[in-house]
């Protein structure tokens, strides 16, 4: 693929670094690559999963705002500023790629990242 390496290494940190933050105690963060075929575009995909809480889905979509927090009681010593999945979002985008995020079954949360290759 083409594109900004900063800003696709900080898209990537910043999913990563959530994901490590929230998992449950004892288990693994697990970081999943692979191809896609979108159309005619060949996608990179990257999937970051937890073990955490999950979040509720009403709110799936508000988590790539900046400075949305899902629990509004936590602080930035507790839970960062609430711009990590935004900036990761903006630098996906930017690349003509797209971010989402959906609960696992079983708990736990997946952000999957699509970036075209070139």
């Amino acid at each position: 693929m083409t594109g900004r390496r900063e800003l696709i290494y900080r898209a990537i940190e910043n999913v990563v670094r959530n994901a490590i933050r929230f998992t449950a105690e004892d288990t693994n963060v697990e970081i999943k690559t692979a191809s896609s075929q979108d159309g005619t575009r060949k996608m990179a995909v990257v999937q970051v999963s937890d073990h955490g809480p999950g979040i509720p889905e009403q709110e799936i979509e508000s988590i790539f705002r900046p400075f949305y927090r899902v629990d509004p009681a936590r602080s930035a010593q507790t839970g960062g500023f609430g711009v990590g999945l935004a900036i990761a979002d903006r630098a996906i985008r930017l690349h003509k790629g797209d971010v989402r995020a959906f609960n696992r079954n079983g708990g736990g949360l997946t952000i999957e990242m699509r970036l075209p290759q070139a």
